[in-house]
């Protein structure tokens, strides 16, 4: 092993002994960068360096995040998959009013739920537009957790929640490396344009368009809908999950539910529904050619 090199390997090790809390790193090439474990400290970066910081020591993420927010003089940029911290959208809702361009992506699920649907309701009374994902099959999340200010960017592993800043492991790196600062920037630029007109307020409030019969779920691909038919069989897989059938032939029907493993004993024994008509609730997805309703949860399924 090269000398350099366990140098390097030794004085990280050091820094870890000694009780750091992040990472920070400086200089412009490889050979003379800097390298140690400074104390978090919840601040704007400094032009020039990147700051990589473990959510459980200090257990203060949100509060890095809310001082690059704060920090911010022309406009907040911004992507999350789960958002359910009042004191992160009070501080975005501050920067809205001082002026501040303030726009972020949330994912459509999630920003729903009764968790994530008062935050957008409270940025989108402030007048700050927040769209969300609308793939073309239905399928796909928005997983993105990303926030980008004309000076730096926040991005890793963390969504914004309590759990996720005092419990989880997570990871975020703060920098202000311009060619990367605009390259998350394009990206979000690029879905901002993609998913315009789709409000998320708007996604939030429409939990379902009605019951509709299990052969026009076709047309309805991305929207929430309560699709009805008759249960021909509950078949389960080798890999444990169940599909619940609404035609003999199940290749040529138009539509199924689908319950992935991990959330099959949720339901119990679903062949006590064989041949009553019940009522699927959820985000109509096409997979492979025919829709489905995605279920994880026994309430979705009424009779």
């Amino acid at each position: 092993m090269h000398a350099k090199m366990v140098r390097a390997i030794t004085a990280l090790v050091l820094a870890f002994a000694a009780g750091g809390t992040g990472y920070m790193a400086g200089g412009s090439g490889t050979e003379s960068a800097h390298v140690h474990i400074p104390a978090q400290t919840v601040s704007a970066p400094q032009a020039g360096t990147t700051r990589i910081i473990y959510s459980l020591d200090a257990k203060q993420n949100d509060q890095e995040l809310i001082a690059l927010i704060d920090d911010a003089e022309k406009y907040i940029y911004f992507a999350i998959y789960t958002f359910t911290l009042p004191n992160v959208a009070e501080a975005l809702v501050k920067a809205k009013k001082r002026g501040i361009d303030v726009k972020g992506i949330v994912d459509s699920k999630q920003s729903s739920n009764s968790y994530g649907a008062p935050i957008i309701a409270t940025m989108s009374a402030a007048g700050i537009p927040i769209v969300t994902e609308k793939h073309a099959t239905g399928n796909g999340i928005m997983h993105i957790k990303l926030l980008v200010t004309e000076k730096a960017y926040i991005f890793g592993s963390y969504n914004w929640t309590r759990s996720a800043t005092t419990i989880n492991d997570e990871i975020i790196e703060i920098g202000t490396d311009p060619a990367l600062r605009q390259a998350y920037e394009n990206i979000l630029k690029r879905l901002f344009d993609a998913y315009k007109g789709n409000a998320a307020a708007k996604a939030a409030a429409s939990v379902s368009i009605g019951i509709i019969d299990y052969t026009q779920a076709a047309a309805h691909i991305g929207e929430y809908a309560s699709v009805r038919g008759v249960l021909v069989t509950a078949y389960t897989s080798k890999s444990g999950t169940i599909f619940l059938d609404f035609c003999k032939n199940y290749k040529t029907c138009p539509f199924s539910g689908v319950i992935f493993a991990d959330d099959a004993k949720k339901f119990g024994d679903l062949s006590r529904y064989k041949g009553e008509t019940i009522i699927l609730t959820g985000k109509i997805s096409s997979y492979q050619g025919r829709t489905e309703i995605v279920l994880s949860n026994p309430n979705q399924i009424s009779k």
